[in-house]
């Protein structure tokens, strides 16, 4: 797979530090992975695979943290990356090394730009770069199977393009290919050198995103027991648990990914453990523990981190607590600079809001204890919640009230299987006027769509869809409705 020019130098070694140095990094020892690379590239002042790993490294701390000392210094040491792999190319435009660790390093600065919404058209050129050079390295060499990773995240990426970047698409000759992409990344994860284990990362996280569970489980169960050890693996593998309401399951997780903490002492694992504690125990009603979670979550907060959702969960724990007070004092620490591609922020920017300019009342505790308990999957509780709420109708609610309340009673029909009557729930909005919760319109479309596709008419969900994608209006999460469109679709 390797260029022979690498034999010339010190492959044997080279390739057991950047091995090492890989391992290290999933093991969340970014120190002692930086160490392995830079002695790499010390070893081999030129082999391409130590500069290169070392850059990976403030890449993958940069996309932990949201830390933007880290994506700086990774944006330096890639310019000089590109610099050098161009030059080679420019006297050798067969070198596929070369030509593989720039379409490599270009799939990372779109990641950079795209996915943290710095610079669209500069990630969509740099992912127009990244598959150039990696097309080149397979046609040239089918047996190159580490250049399959780069090529694998573009098919399937791209081809959830949303309608709002369509223009990017069509201007840059877009075409992704979701199937192909997972057959690439498949092909990546059993035959990659330097990039299987990425490579099975990223299939347990698109399975997941398709809500193919087993498929996800069983990538995720390679990765622990090649790193049982690992932080990193365990938060997945914790986050993989509460998508599927198994919180009890969750919660361990996460607190292994804590105690394999111990001794590195990670701030990153820190963190998100916590904020994954304080969630979890959110959904779960415990609102002692939510609290506490949370503010552990919060001391560790950087200006960079999004924190709109932990404020929010960790402010209305102490409510429910009697502590009013202190939430208010959560509650105005919203983060108010967003950028437009984090949609969820800005959902719980207005919730903040709305919570620091009104204390709870028992109707919205209520609701939050019903949709706590449907989250996590406590269906027959939540039943008895929606139905209290549904009793005391006659204190005249507004709209947004009952939307939240058909919305919430048709998720719990839907994670039944009812369907019919999943989407009799889901039609009641239809009628509605909400002030706040204007997504929940379009939402009930597109969840109608998803029942229909369940029932095996296509014809409807795509009719539904069509009308939830036409609705004009601004409301919260519209960008990501033709992507959450797409995804429906392409599991049926």
């Amino acid at each position: 797979m390797i260029n022979a020019v690498l034999f010339s130098q010190d492959f044997g070694k080279v390739h057991q530090l950047i091995t090492e140095g890989i391992e290290s990094s999933y093991d969340v020892d970014f120190p002692l992975a930086l160490q392995k690379f830079q002695e790499a590239k010390n070893t081999a002042p030129g082999d391409l695979r130590g500069p290169f790993f070392e850059s990976s490294v403030y890449f993958w701390k940069g996309l932990f943290t949201r830390n933007k000392n880290d994506y700086e210094i990774y944006m330096d040491l890639s310019d000089k990356l590109i610099e050098r792999c161009e030059n080679i190319v420019d006297k050798n435009e067969n070198d596929l090394d070369a030509r593989f660790y720039l379409g490599w390093t270009y799939t990372l600065r779109a990641f950079i730009g795209g996915f943290l919404g710095q610079n669209y058209l500069r990630a969509a050129s740099d992912i127009k770069d990244a598959s150039n050079n990696l097309k080149f390295v397979i046609e040239k060499n089918p047996a190159y199977y580490d250049a399959y990773l780069g090529l694998g995240l573009y098919n399937y990426l791209t081809s959830f393009i949303p309608r709002r970047l369509r223009w990017l698409a069509d201007i840059l000759g877009f075409s992704g290919d979701r199937e192909e992409g997972k057959r690439m990344l498949m092909i990546c994860a059993e035959k990659g050198v330097y990039t299987n284990i990425e490579a099975k990362f990223y299939m347990a996280l698109l399975s997941w995103r398709e809500e193919n569970y087993p498929q996800a489980e069983s990538y995720m169960t390679m990765l622990r027991d090649k790193f049982p050890k690992s932080p990193a693996v365990w938060m997945v593998t914790g986050l993989l648990f509460s998508q599927q309401d198994k919180m009890t399951e969750a919660v361990e997780a996460y607190e292994k990914a804590l105690e394999y903490n111990k001794g590195k002492d990670s701030e990153i694992i820190f963190r998100t453990a916590y904020g994954a504690l304080g969630t979890a125990y959110f959904r779960m009603n415990m609102f002692d523990k939510a609290s506490d979670y949370g503010k552990r979550y919060i001391s560790y907060l950087t200006k960079d981190d999004f924190i709109n959702h932990r404020l929010h969960a960790t402010g209305v724990s102490l409510e429910f607590l009697g502590n009013r007070t202190e939430a208010v004092e959560y509650y105005k620490k919203a983060k108010t600079e967003i950028n437009d591609i984090n949609q969820w922020e800005k959902y719980w920017l207005r919730k903040l809001k709305e919570r620091e300019t009104a204390p709870l009342t028992k109707i919205d505790s209520l609701l939050i204890v019903a949709d706590n308990n449907r989250a996590t999957g406590r269906l027959e509780d939540a039943l008895k919640d929606y139905n209290t709420l549904t009793a005391a109708s006659n204190q005249n609610y507004s709209d947004d009230i009952k939307a939240q309340i058909n919305h919430g009673l048709g998720q719990v029909y839907f994670k039944q299987k009812d369907y019919n009557r999943a989407m009799e729930q889901f039609r009641l909005n239809l009628s509605l006027n909400p002030q706040n919760e204007k997504w929940l319109i379009p939402e009930a479309y597109y969840q109608i769509g998803r029942c229909y596709l369940r029932l095996g008419n296509k014809s409807e969900a795509q009719n539904n869809f069509d009308k939830a994608l036409d609705i004009d209006y601004e409301y919260d999460f519209k960008d990501s409705m033709d992507g959450k469109i797409k995804n429906e679709l392409s599991k049926f």
